[in-house]
C-alpha cells in the first residue's frame, strides 16, 4: 500500500483539505485527512483531480486514429497523460469503408496494452452523416445505413465500438439508432441538417448525444428551433462541447451550461493529428490541413477541422467563462464520461474502489504528475 498526500483532494462530491489517498493494487482504498503509516508520495503542494476521459478525439502529436497502427494508438496514449487524460475513446473519421474497419480492429486490438491513457473503445465519426454540415468529413465517403454493414463493423471491432454518429434524417435512421442501441452502443447526432422535430424523435429511440454542440448540425431560429434548440432542451440528450474558444463563443458556453447544468456536458478536444505540434501543413483522414495559431481549417473549404486544444485547456476555458468552483466543471470531463459509458463503478471520480486515475495540478491548472491504476505515467 502506499499513499498519495496531496493539498486538496476533488473527491466525488467533497473537497478535502490536505488529505492522502490510499492506493493498493492499483485502486483507491481510502481517502483521509489522517496520515497513514505506509510509503507517501508528497504532493502537498498540489490538487488531486479524477483522470479526465477525452471521449471524442481524433489524434494529436502526429499521430491518428485512421492510421490504423497500434504504434500511433501508443504515442495517442502516452501524449494525452501529460495533459491529464487517463481515458479516451480514439475517434474515426468519414473514409473508405475498409479503412474504418481496420480503425476499429485496430483499436480493440490496442486495448489493455497502452502505456498511458487508457483506450476504453472506439467512438466512429461518420461515415453515416450528410453533407450540408460535413465539416472536414469528405462527401464522397459518406454512405447510407445498412443494418447488415453495421454488423459488419461491430464484429471486425470485437465489440469494442462504444459511440457511433448518425444525422438522423438518413434512410433507416430510426432503425439503425434502435438496433445500436440495443447492442449496448451509444449513437451520437452530428453532421446533420435534421430539424428539431426529427432530432428529438431521434433522442426519444435511443439517441443521447450531440455531436460536438452547435458545430456541424443545423442552428437555432426563433421558428425553426433545429438540431441545436432539441438538444438543448431534451433533458435526455448529453452535450458535448469543444471548448477552444473557436469553435463556440463563450456566450454558447453559458447557454449551453445554463441548458444542461454540469451532468450533461460531455468536454472534449475533436483534436487532431496537428494538437501538440507547431502550426503548418497536416492531413485529416483524406483532406489537406492547414493550421495557424492553432486553428485547423481545411485547405479545400476552409471549414474547422477538429482542433488543436486538449481536454485540460478546454477545462480551464470553462471555468474562466463560468466563473464557477472547479468541482462544479470537473464532472464534465470524467464523471458525465464514465456515467454515459457505464463504467462510473470504476472511473470518472476520486472514491473508493474505483481505479486510481488520479492527475496532481497546479494551482494555474498545469498538470505535474499522472497517475493510471496508481502508476505514474507522466512527472513534469
Amino acid at each position: 500500500m502506499k499513499a498519495i498526500k496531496a493539498k486538496e483532494i476533488y473527491a466525488h462530491q467533497q473537497v478535502i483539505d490536505t488529505g492522502y489517498l490510499l492506493i493498493e493494487d492499483g485502486k483507491i482504498i481510502n481517502i483521509t485527512t489522517k496520515k497513514p503509516s505506509c510509503e507517501i508520495l508528497d504532493y502537498s503542494g498540489y490538487a488531486a483531480i479524477p483522470g479526465m476521459i477525452d471521449l471524442h478525439i481524433h489524434g494529436l502529436a502526429g499521430n491518428d486514429t485512421m492510421d490504423g497502427s497500434i504504434n500511433s494508438l501508443q504515442e495517442m496514449s502516452t501524449s494525452l497523460v501529460r495533459h491529464g487524460v487517463t481515458g479516451f475513446l480514439p475517434t474515426t473519421l468519414t473514409h473508405d469503408f475498409e479503412k474504418i474497419k481496420n480503425a476499429v480492429k485496430i483499436v480493440s486490438e490496442a486495448i489493455g496494452q497502452t502505456r498511458g491513457a487508457e483506450i476504453i473503445g472506439s467512438y466512429v465519426e461518420g461515415p453515416y452523416i450528410t453533407p450540408e454540415y460535413r465539416g472536414a468529413h469528405p462527401t464522397k465517403f459518406m454512405r447510407d445505413l445498412s443494418l447488415s454493414e453495421l454488423t459488419e463493423l461491430i464484429e471486425v471491432s470485437n465489440n469494442t465500438i462504444k459511440v457511433m454518429t448518425i444525422a438522423p434524417e438518413k434512410k433507416l435512421a430510426i432503425d439503425a439508432i434502435q438496433f445500436l442501441t440495443e447492442k449496448g452502443i451509444h449513437v451520437s447526432i452530428g453532421h446533420t441538417n435534421a430539424d428539431y422535430d426529427i432530432t428529438n424523435k431521434a433522442i426519444e429511440q435511443g439517441a443521447r448525444i450531440a455531436v460536438h454542440t452547435y458545430n456541424g448540425m443545423r442552428g437555432f431560429n426563433h421558428r425553426d428551433p433545429g438540431c441545436v434548440g432539441a438538444v438543448l432542451t431534451n433533458d435526455h440528450c448529453y452535450c458535448e462541447c469543444i471548448a477552444d474558444l473557436q469553435h463556440v463563443h463563450p456566450g454558447a458556453i453559458k447557454l449551453l451550461y445554463k441548458s444542461k447544468g454540469n451532468d450533461h456536458i460531455l468536454l472534449i478536444s475533436d483534436s487532431m493529428a496537428a494538437a501538440d505540434l507547431p502550426d503548418g501543413q497536416y492531413s485529416l483522414g483524406t483532406l489537406a490541413v492547414k493550421v495557424e495559431n492553432k486553428i485547423a481549417r481545411t485547405v479545400e473549404t476552409g471549414s474547422l477541422a477538429g482542433s488543436t486544444t486538449n481536454l485540460m485547456e478546454c477545462l480551464k476555458n470553462v471555468k474562466d467563462v463560468l466563473e464557477i468552483p472547479l468541482e462544479r466543471i470537473l464532472p464534465m470531463v470524467s464523471l458525465n464520461q464514465a456515467k454515459l459509458l457505464k463504467i462510473d463503478h470504476e472511473v470518472g471520480s476520486l472514491e473508493s474502489g474505483k481505479k486510481a486515475n488520479i492527475v496532481l495540478v497546479d494551482k494555474e491548472l498545469n498538470v505535474k504528475v499522472t497517475f493510471v491504476n496508481g502508476e505514474i505515467v507522466y512527472s513534469d
